[in-house]
């Protein structure tokens, strides 16, 4: 059953992404967006991200669905605010990038079901929205509420996107190698260029480009994910500097074995 009227809690990329969606692919005929920002919340309705608008939570007790897409502390934050509006048969869930703090918050609220959806860019805000984002996307769901996971998965797939199901630490552990380390190590090159004078900038092309695109994320939301994340992401770091030392031990030793080697195991 599609939900007639949905609450989006953060129109950023995300969030005014998915409110695009839903009202393109009519899924929804009423669509909140709440923000704390009033010009978010006017270019939101300009860009048809949603129907309405509030500053506060509470369209939260009228909605079929709510989505949580602010920053992730921020939603663990507003768990109990949440449960305590919720009316029964509302469901509700997150897009947020670590979910092991989320599912804690929101132990045995009825109703939610944790979500990730695996398509972010290095783009940020409502002017970056797109209702195709989520389209061929893979799109983690953690249960919660083992009862809303049906409807959550056909929503998904409503969406274009395709559901995972996942556990919560599970998904953190591969989230930290596949999208916070890399967004760590664009950061690091970036800095690492910086040292390198004006020659390095100016020589600076496309394969830097292509991996320090992700450096561009903006920085609120990228401190706020790799803290939430932070042991999983310091581990990941460790066993990438074990990698790079190897890997500079072999050019030191001009050991082409082992750099052949490196190379196989990378275009595998």
């Amino acid at each position: 059953m599609k939900p007639a009227s949905v609450v989006i809690v953060g129109m950023g990329h995300i969030g005014g992404s998915l409110g695009m969606a839903l009202l393109t692919r009519r899924l929804a005929r009423r669509v909140v967006g709440i923000d704390s920002d009033p010009a978010v919340l006017r270019r939101a309705l300009r860009r048809r991200a949603c129907t309405e608008t509030a500053q506060n939570l509470w369209p939260v007790a009228g909605a079929d669905l709510v989505v949580l897409a602010t920053p992730v502390r921020t939603i663990q934050s507003l768990a109990w605010k949440i449960a305590e509006l919720q009316l029964p048969g509302t469901r509700i869930t997150d897009v947020g990038s670590a979910k092991a703090g989320i599912m804690r918050a929101f132990r045995g609220v009825r109703g939610f079901v944790g979500g990730h959806p695996m398509c972010g860019t290095e783009r940020g805000g409502i002017e970056a929205a797109d209702p195709a984002l989520f389209k061929g996307a893979t799109w983690a769901l953690v249960p919660g509420d083992r009862a809303a996971l049906p409807a959550m998965k056909k929503l998904v797939v409503q969406l274009g996107a395709v559901p995972l199901v996942v556990t919560a630490q599970a998904h953190d552990r591969a989230v930290a190698l596949i999208s916070h380390l890399p967004y760590a190590l664009a950061l690091a090159l970036v800095r690492l260029g910086r040292k390198g004078g004006p020659l390095a900038a100016r020589l600076a092309a496309g394969s830097f480009r292509s991996a320090t695109r992700v450096a561009a994320q903006p920085a609120a939301m990228s401190l706020d994910l790799l803290l939430a994340n932070r042991f999983h992401v310091a581990a990941a770091l460790e066993r990438m500097g074990d990698d790079l030392r190897g890997l500079a031990m072999a050019l030191r030793k001009g050991d082409e074995a082992a750099l052949k080697r490196f190379q196989k195991e990378g275009l595998r």
